[in-house]
């Protein structure tokens, strides 16, 4: 299943991998406005997972939405990770 991830300053990208989703946390850890964001999703957007600046993530799933707050960046990753893996069950316990 195809991944993609779009950063809501710059352009979308398709077929990512966790080295992509690094390089956003990367940039967005960097940024000076409290308002970077950036999710990456499925191809048929049955999951969605957003992050902010402030560790805030929403997870969509079928439509419905999931609340967390991140306790660290390391966590944030741990969690996309599941997703890239299609661990989907995992990744619903972790943001449970």
């Amino acid at each position: 299943m195809t991944k993609y991830l779009q950063r809501a300053w710059s352009d979308y990208e398709d077929d990512i991998d966790m080295e992509d989703v690094r390089k956003a946390i990367a940039q967005i850890q960097s940024m000076d406005g409290e308002h970077g964001a950036f999710w990456v999703g499925t191809e048929e957007e049955d999951y969605v997972l957003e992050i902010d600046k402030s560790l805030k993530m929403i997870c969509i799933v079928n439509d419905q939405g999931i609340k967390y707050q991140a306790k660290s960046w390391k966590e944030v990753e741990d969690i996309y990770e599941l997703l890239l893996k299609e661990d989907f069950s995992n990744l619903i316990n972790a943001l449970s």
